[in-house]
Formats: structure tokens, C-alpha cells, sequence
């Protein structure tokens, strides 16, 4: 099976955290707020990540929730295309619908949709194509990539998400544009969401379900079909 790449690390490395106002954290100075946001952020055991992106010209979804230890679940949007993905203890796996492999299943895509049906598709362990989007520490450093490249920070006041109290930080880097980071005024300072309107990777996510259970359970053998084991 061809390997299936998602390049979504561009609209976050760009949006890195902001900080919020309430209490007197919304008068510290941007980088403060930056720094304390990354802090709250890199505790985090699991999180919600959803929204919609546009990466390399590819029209992205996301709605997964993650956690550590290689354990997600939830649904990835390529296009006109979706497929459930499924993260066990490092092991993952995914349930494509017909036109996700329409349109990356190649010349294969006939074979494979007959293949695979209704069922999971077990990913090898070389493929990592999804190995960031089933651990929290991996997806959070991708998505909020530090920057040492002459990035700056400017506060632009404060707002509210989802009825919480935010400080917005605008973040300016020279090689991808400018983008809008949400950060909680309230301890811990998650930030709740990142939107991107310029650059070569625009988007808007959000950040939720911080720390909640991440119950996951593998499907059952007879609900899963290794595409290793057929020939192409």
C-alpha cells in the first residue's frame, strides 16, 4: 500500500502559544505569556485537537483525540475523503472510506476497497505516517514547533473561547506569515486555538478535552485486514 503522508506540522509551527490576561497574566509581556502557554502545554497526558487546514494545497481535517504511549482515536479528512484512525500502545490502525482511496490508493484503489470493506487496515510499524497524531508529545511539538528564526510575539488584547477568558498573541514569522494564537488567562494557560489566514499553510485549531481519559480498546482480528500479507 502506498504510503499515505499528511503534512500538517506547517499551520502550527507558525502559530506557537499565546498567553492570556486575568489575574495580571494578561500585562505580562508576549514572551512571558509565550513561555508560561508552552509550559501548561508540555504537561499535558492527552488532548483534543480539531479543525480544518489547508496544507500543500491539500484540504486537511482533523478531529482526534490524543494521548501518550501511542493512543488516539478519532477521524483525519483528506479532501473529499476520511478515515477513522485507532492507536493502541503504539500499535495503529485505520478505516478508510471509499474516497479517501479514491484519491490514495492509485491504481489500487479498486482492489483495495473491495479488500478492505468495512474493516481496519493495520499500519506496519515502519509506517509512520500517522505516529504523530497518536501521541500527545509528538503532536503538540509539530504543531507548536518553537522558532528561533527571528520569530516575534505582539499581544493584540484579550477575547473570549467557548465563553473562557483568552489573551490573543499574534506571532510573525519572517518565512511563513503571520498567525493567532488563544491562550487561557486562567491556570493552567492552555492555549485553546490557533488560526492561520496567510503563508503556504492556513487553518484554524483548536485545542480541548485537556487531561481527560483516553479510553481506547484494539478492534477484534476478525475486524482487521494487514495489507502486508497481500500481494500487489
Amino acid at each position: 500500500m502506498a504510503r499515505i503522508g499528511i503534512a500538517v506540522a506547517g499551520i502550527a509551527a507558525a502559530a506557537l502559544l499565546a498567553g492570556c490576561g486575568g489575574n495580571g497574566f494578561a500585562d505580562q509581556s508576549s514572551d512571558e505569556i509565550v513561555k508560561a502557554a508552552k509550559a501548561d502545554m508540555g504537561d499535558l497526558t492527552s488532548v483534543k485537537v480539531s479543525g480544518e487546514l489547508t496544507s500543500s494545497g491539500q484540504q486537511i481535517s482533523l478531529d482526534l483525540q490524543t494521548g501518550t504511549g501511542g493512543n488516539c482515536t478519532g477521524t483525519i479528512g483528506i479532501g473529499d475523503g476520511s478515515a477513522e484512525l485507532l492507536g493502541v500502545d503504539g500499535q495503529i490502525w485505520m478505516k478508510p472510506d471509499e474516497a479517501f482511496w479514491r484519491a490514495n490508493g492509485g491504481d489500487s484503489a479498486d482492489q483495495l476497497i473491495a479488500l478492505v470493506g468495512d474493516k481496519w487496515v493495520v499500519l506496519p510499524s515502519t509506517d509512520q505516517s500517522f505516529t504523530q497524531f497518536c501521541d500527545v508529545n509528538q503532536l503538540l511539538d509539530q504543531m507548536l514547533k518553537s522558532t528561533d528564526d527571528g520569530s516575534t510575539y505582539a499581544k493584540k488584547g484579550t477575547t473570549t473561547v467557548d465563553g473562557d477568558d483568552v489573551v490573543k498573541i499574534e506571532n510573525t514569522d519572517p518565512k511563513d506569515g503571520t498567525s493567532m494564537g488563544y491562550v487561557l488567562t486562567d491556570d493552567p494557560h492552555y492555549l485553546v486555538k490557533i488560526e492561520k489566514t496567510e503563508g503556504s499553510d492556513t487553518g484554524s485549531v483548536t485545542f480541548s478535552a485537556f487531561n481527560e481519559k483516553l479510553d481506547v480498546q484494539a478492534p477484534a482480528d476478525s475486524d482487521v485486514v494487514d495489507l502486508s500479507n497481500v500481494s500487489s
